[in-house]
């Protein structure tokens, strides 16, 4: 009666076994074999005995002065051979991602971070990480959270009021910059600034509790009514538009005013002629930072992320980097 080993797909032979298997089908001798693989002889010949066991089959025989593996040992060498071949390849690919040098960064940010920041963040990926893809999508704050929480990105560029943000449970936040918040308005009202001796002092933002207002995104409209409950008015919005061209052509064409933040208008590159920038007293400030969900051990594409953003010099936009 033949003997049935019985079935032990998972337990059978494990990835170091296949390894020596192959390595002894290339080398021929157990102590070469044990060479290559930094493993002691005994080490090798026990493993190959417990494989042995197993299977219940011989796996190496005895020839002349030296040994060589049976048809069974040649069949699990020449299958080990894929097996290694194969997880190696996935530890390389491992080891590129622990290194920041592969992979996909799956990004999202605000419109005026699409025109300036991502484009700095694609140029220094060109440069030190070529082989990590930049998968990115727009959207404002309180969209990009959304995603990050649900797993759709793996960080995003947000921008917070005064601590307005609202996060997602489980998440960080990373300050980058802090820009200033002017105030735009036509010509002709900015002529009227100089006719109340106002022209080379900043403004005080009561001064324009009688102006229509133009409304940016969500939160934007959010930190223009704070602003204004802070200077003891109710801001009376006639135009809403995301569009800060449209919202400085608009404020340029007069008959109502905006609060846009620096980046924007650096996003913008060109103010409308009839367009005038107003600094107001107190200033008003937003902070440009990236948030992604806190882990114990952080993500390679968040620390690429971190990295890269950490080295990109914001004065260009006239960004001030946290803490300075």
């Amino acid at each position: 009666m033949n003997a049935t080993r019985p079935a032990d797909p998972l337990g059978s032979i494990d990835s170091t076994e296949l390894r020596i298997l192959h390595t002894l089908s290339v080398t021929g001798s157990l102590t070469a074999t044990a060479a290559a693989l930094g493993l002691s002889q005994p080490a090798v010949s026990q493993r190959i005995k417990r494989v042995e066991t197993r299977l219940a089959v011989p796996l190496i025989e005895r020839f002349g002065r030296g040994i060589r593996l049976t048809t069974a040992g040649n069949i699990l060498a020449d299958h080990g051979r894929t097996v290694v071949s194969e997880i190696d390849a996935a530890l390389a690919a491992i080891d590129d991602l622990r290194g920041e040098r592969a992979g996909t960064l799956r990004l999202v940010g605000f419109p005026s971070a699409s025109a300036t920041i991502v484009p700095a963040i694609m140029r220094k990926l060109a440069v030190e990480a070529p082989e990590v893809a930049l998968q990115y999508r727009e959207a404002e704050p309180p969209e990009a959270t959304e995603m990050l929480r649900d797993g759709e990105v793996d960080c995003a560029l947000i921008f917070d009021y005064e601590g307005a943000a609202e996060l997602p449970a489980g998440s960080a936040f990373f300050p980058l910059w802090e820009e200033e918040v002017q105030l735009v308005v036509s010509e002709s009202r900015a002529a009227e600034l100089v006719g109340a001796g106002s022209a080379d002092a900043p403004a005080k933002l009561a001064e324009f509790a009688g102006d229509h207002w133009i409304a940016g995104c969500e939160k934007c409209r959010g930190h223009l009514l704070a602003a204004s409950r802070d200077a003891g008015f109710d801001p009376e919005i006639i135009q809403e538009t995301d569009n800060v061209p449209a919202m400085l052509a608009m404020a340029a064409a007069g008959g109502a005013v905006a609060l846009v933040p620096g980046l924007a208008l650096a996003a913008a590159r060109t103010l409308p002629d009839e367009a005038v920038l107003v600094e107001l007293d107190p200033q008003r400030h937003r902070t440009i930072g990236l948030i992604a969900m806190a882990t114990a051990n952080e993500s390679p594409q968040v620390r690429l992320a971190r990295r890269l953003l950490a080295s990109i010099d914001g004065t260009c936009w006239g960004l001030t980097p946290v803490g300075q």
